[in-house]
């Protein structure tokens, strides 16, 4: 009797549809045996000749072997990155079976802290939108410059700490803003007339949402030069949230710039009590040196499980063998490649998807060509979202990565100039605000992520 497959899926190892391609059309316990395992990034499912006969077939991926563990069911259709809300599934399919199933996997919209409402209107009339995320230019959902009155309510996933709501006169966060904080005291605030006292009617061009909270930082320093430390533990309250900081020092060559008394292995630190991950410029290594060796697989698993790495610039010289590639496998580079670049400070311009992070322009307007660059990220791999890069060839300054649960992000700056460094501070303050508002929603140490996992 010939084979007349229901579904034929087709597995890609990058976003996209980019990449090895594995092909099923059964069901498989372990990836592994195709060559697939934890490696999926895309994937195209297609009805088979068979289909018609169960309508009802679907594509069901789980996260470990022998079908286990967290499941997304998928139908019929091209999915070019599973690694994005709603599906954050990239990298973990252990297994796949092709069977009938009810319902497909519902996409999740993600964490919603406040509920508002904007109007037209004064007095909650006239048209209305609601927004349960940020907004970086409200023409998007045909609101620009014409909200009267606002109700704000507090969403299913309030912050212990309560949220600030930071309402914004232009576009991409930008201008005189009007900021509206919710405690864990308060259910709703209203203001039915934005004409009033408050004079910010019929301006709002941009919404941020900021959820507060307390958030675990491990700075880590590879080279002594670095003032990126002393700053930021002057940084402990931040636009309502809270920053509390551990220093570790884990390069021991005196010769290079390291502390031959008090570095110790990164591999020894319980990474798990931390939130995020702060790599100091040249953290990772530089001039012939690497000294991240040991902890490659902790940090890549940190982030799987939803912490977050902030990296700032790194040497481009951290190989021990000259002339071989830099060394990078505390990301996954065997998955989404990425190197760094020799470089002298360059002129930096902002990307559009680097504008709705809001982390040039929140809660600072940050000019970026007063910052001091160095050796920057070189990649092709659309994985990577890009939010700054280099004015003259287009390289990128500044990437983002999701792996896992997690985020990697990185912009390249130099902070080894104590004076320049200082002109930074604004931008640290931006940067922790933009981590935190990750991992508030990912980090397995936060009050959400337990909730999820309940």
């Amino acid at each position: 009797m010939p084979i007349t497959p229901r579904l034929v899926v087709e597995l890609y190892a990058d976003p996209y549809y980019r990449g090895r391609r594995v092909t099923l059309i059964d069901s498989v316990s372990d990836t592994a045996e195709v060559g697939a395992n934890e490696t999926t990034s895309s994937i195209k499912i297609y009805k088979g000749p068979g289909f018609n006969t169960a309508p009802n077939y679907k594509a069901i991926f789980y996260e470990h072997p022998k079908f286990r563990g967290r499941k997304l069911i998928l139908s019929p259709g091209y999915y070019p990155n599973i690694h994005e809300i709603p599906y954050n599934f990239g990298d973990i399919i252990s297994s796949v079976n092709l069977s009938p199933a009810a319902n497909p996997t519902p996409p999740e919209y993600g964490a919603i802290p406040v509920i508002i409402e904007a109007f037209q209107d004064t007095d909650y009339q006239g048209q209305k939108s609601v927004i349960l995320r940020d907004v970086s230019n409200m023409d998007d959902i045909g609101m620009d410059s014409v909200i009267s009155s606002i109700r704000i309510y507090r969403g299913p996933h309030f912050p212990f700490n309560g949220c600030g709501i930071i309402f914004y006169e232009n576009p991409n966060f930008e201008g005189n803003r009007m900021t509206i904080y919710l405690d864990n005291r308060q259910y709703r605030r209203e203001i039915a007339n934005l004409h009033g006292q408050e004079r910010f009617g019929d301006i709002i061009s941009s919404i941020k949402i900021a959820p507060m909270g307390n958030f675990n930082i491990l700075i880590v320093i590879g080279d002594n030069s670095t003032t990126e430390p002393a700053i930021l533990e002057t940084l402990l309250l931040v636009e309502g949230s809270k920053f509390n900081y551990t220093t570790v020092k884990i390069n021991s060559n005196p010769d290079n710039k390291g502390d031959p008394y008090n570095a110790v292995p990164l591999s020894s630190i319980e990474l798990s009590e931390f939130d995020i991950i702060w790599f100091t410029w040249n953290a990772i290594g530089h001039d012939g040196e690497y000294f991240v060796e040991d902890a490659e697989d902790a940090i890549k698993n940190f982030v799987k499980k939803g912490g977050v790495v902030w990296a700032s610039a790194m040497d481009d010289n951290n190989n021990e063998k000259p002339g071989q590639p830099w060394r990078g496998d505390w990301l996954p580079i065997n998955r989404h490649p990425i190197e760094v670049k020799n470089s002298d400070d360059v002129n930096v311009e902002v990307t559009d998807s680097g504008k709705k992070t809001g982390i040039f322009t929140w809660p600072h307007k940050i000019d970026l060509n007063s910052l001091t660059t160095d050796d920057h990220w070189i990649t092709r791999d659309r994985a990577y979202k890009v939010f700054a890069r280099r004015q003259d060839n287009k390289d990128p300054i500044s990437v983002q990565l999701r792996w896992g649960d997690g985020y990697y992000v990185t912009f390249a700056m130099d902070t080894r100039d104590a004076i320049k460094s200082q002109m930074s501070k604004t931008f640290m303050e931006n940067i922790l605000c933009y981590l935190a508002s990750l991992a508030w929603q990912t980090s397995p140490r936060q009050p959400l992520k337990s909730r999820y996992n309940r």
